[in-house]
């Protein structure tokens, strides 16, 4: 907490500053709205109350949220909806049968009626009158840089959000997969803090080339503690679904709960009270190939082999490149047509998915029933009315989307962590990384003739280059159908009392053929693993709310 002229503020998780340091950066400000300016390392809430007024905000990038309802605010939904004594919102409910995202702007919705998420960026400010506003706090950069001109900002930003977190933790511990996100996570947290444990999960899959590099990190980083997990040694994917505790405020995303909370645990045996991750790095150093659509207007030439790159590794046809690049909808009409035309029918298996516009095409699970569609397309329809892009580039707007996705991801991580006495630190989701990224030109940040330069650019000569030279990585689809294969029977017995069933959202005796079902190599294995996360849910804290008890500790770390 620090005492300013005109009140106090108080940060709530981590923030490496001393009290001296905190006190030189809010000391002088005289107005809550001055907090705004001022960006902090670390991952945390600020809460500043001045006189009448209170102002509180979590982070750009959606691993701090907040929530409001009934005049409350809290970082649970679930803590708001107790307070408002809010009922289920069947609604929101049906949007997450949506694949492969729900859109902005509802993402914001919660599934309690009258509960919404504050959007990342914003803050939320009450005073006398008690009821609560919001406004923005921060908007992301122009993307103006090159890489040689971000390699420097991000190397800092991504090294000091590291080392500070490091430095706070007696032991650590890490992932280290072999991939490009979480080896170089982990080495350069070794490079602060040798006493760390890493693991590395084997037996993903039978065409696995990532421990090897995962091996070969390690004998790079003397002193640490190297554990590698057989798979058959781990829970499955599917079975967190059955546990009965009510960790999380929303359904959680992927099939691998309850493998999370088996690492924390080991990681907490073996005294670690911080696990990094590299979770977010795909997204924060990937670019959506929409942003084909503005480089062809500003460097057709460029956008033209850039085209040519795409075409060869995503076997685009002409008539689908042409028509992604031709079409100038709003964000707003291209929401509106989406409601029109979603359905429960994905792309047939095989299909050649065309390049994305605001996003990928939106649909539905198969076995939503026709009352769910109507339900997600009067949702769609109204958002439609008044919604407005992330940003004017479409290709940003899909960037931020996948961002924001992936904070909310890591903070579920960090309740499933947290319960273990262990937090999570996902450093490609600082806010200062964020930004820096996103200051890159989309066209630079990723395309189809190098993997992840704004990485390999900004950390040549500081990591190891047999760490950051991967252009492959795992497909974990072979483990998560052995979970399900595992899994089938005890999640078909749910059709038998199926809530969404009795919600009138999804069909259960379809679920059921899905779930009983050899699944092919697709999208369909997602969405199964999404619709029984939303069932999971449903069964241990939408029923009852008054077993929603934030029991997990992430949101305070």
């Amino acid at each position: 907490m620090v005492t300013c002229r005109a009140g106090v503020v108080v940060l709530i998780g981590f923030c490496p500053l001393d009290d001296v340091r905190l006190d030189e950066s809010f000391g002088r400000l005289t107005d809550v709205r001055q907090v705004d300016r001022v960006r902090l390392p670390g991952s945390h809430h600020v809460i500043a109350a001045f006189g009448p007024t209170t102002r509180a905000r979590g982070t750009a990038s959606n691993t701090r949220r907040l929530f409001r309802g009934a005049d409350a605010v809290a970082n649970r939904a679930d803590v708001v909806a107790a307070a408002a004594n809010a009922p289920l919102d069947e609604e929101s409910a049906a949007l997450r049968l949506l694949f492969p995202i729900v859109p902005h702007p509802l993402t914001s919705t919660t599934l309690w009626r009258g509960v919404t998420a504050v959007p990342p960026g914003d803050a939320v400010e009450w005073g006398r009158d008690g009821a609560p506003t919001t406004s923005t706090w921060w908007t992301a950069p122009d993307a103006d840089l090159t890489l040689e001109e971000a390699a420097g900002p991000f190397r800092e930003a991504l090294t000091r959000t590291i080392r500070d977190s490091a430095a706070a933790h007696p032991t650590i511990s890490a992932d280290l997969s072999g991939g490009m996100d979480s080896t170089p996570i982990a080495y350069l947290a070794w490079q602060r803090n040798e006493d760390l444990t890493a693991y590395t999960m084997t037996g993903l899959t039978t065409e696995d080339d990532d421990t090897a590099v995962a091996l070969s990190a390690a004998d790079r980083m003397p002193g640490v503690r190297h554990a590698l997990l057989d798979t058959r040694d781990l829970p499955l994917p599917f079975e967190a679904l059955f546990d009965p505790r009510p960790y999380h405020d929303e359904p959680f995303l992927g099939p691998s709960g309850a493998r999370v909370k088996h690492i924390a645990r080991l990681a907490a045996a073996h005294g670690s009270t911080l696990h990094f991750t590299g979770h977010g790095g795909d997204e924060v150093l990937g670019s959506p190939a929409s942003y084909l659509h503005r480089l062809v207007r500003r460097s057709p030439l460029v956008a033209l082999d850039h085209i040519r790159g795409h075409r060869g590794l995503r076997r685009w046809s002409v008539r689908q490149v042409w028509q992604a690049v031709a079409d100038n909808r709003s964000y707003p009409r291209w929401l509106a047509d989406s409601a029109a035309g979603v359905g429960p029918a994905g792309p047939p298996t095989g299909a050649r998915l065309p390049p994305p516009s605001w996003h990928h095409r939106l649909w539905l699970a198969p076995w939503t029933t026709p009352a769910g569609r109507h339900s997600v397309v009067r949702a769609l329809t109204t958002a439609a009315h008044e919604a407005r892009s992330l940003s004017p580039d479409r290709s940003q707007h899909m960037a931020l989307e996948g961002i924001r996705a992936a904070g909310r991801v890591s903070r579920l991580l960090g309740h499933l962590t947290g319960d273990e006495g262990v937090g999570i630190a996902v450093p490609f989701l600082d806010d200062r990384v964020v930004e820096v990224a996103l200051s890159v030109r989309p066209h630079l940040r990723a395309g189809p003739w190098a993997f992840k330069p704004l990485l390999t650019t900004a950390f040549r000569g500081v990591v190891p280059d047999s760490l950051i030279r991967r252009s492959t990585k795992n497909d974990m689809a072979e483990d998560v159908h052995a979970g399900l294969r595992a899994q089938r029977h005890r999640l078909a017995d749910w059709c038998d009392d199926l809530v969404l069933g009795s919600l009138g959202l999804v069909d259960a005796a379809a679920l059921r053929r899905a779930s009983l079902s050899p699944q092919p190599p697709g999208r369909l294995l997602p969405v199964l693993a999404m619709t029984f996360n939303l069932e999971s849910w449903l069964r241990t804290t939408g029923r009852d709310r008054s077993r929603a008890v934030p029991s997990a500790r992430g949101d305070d770390r």
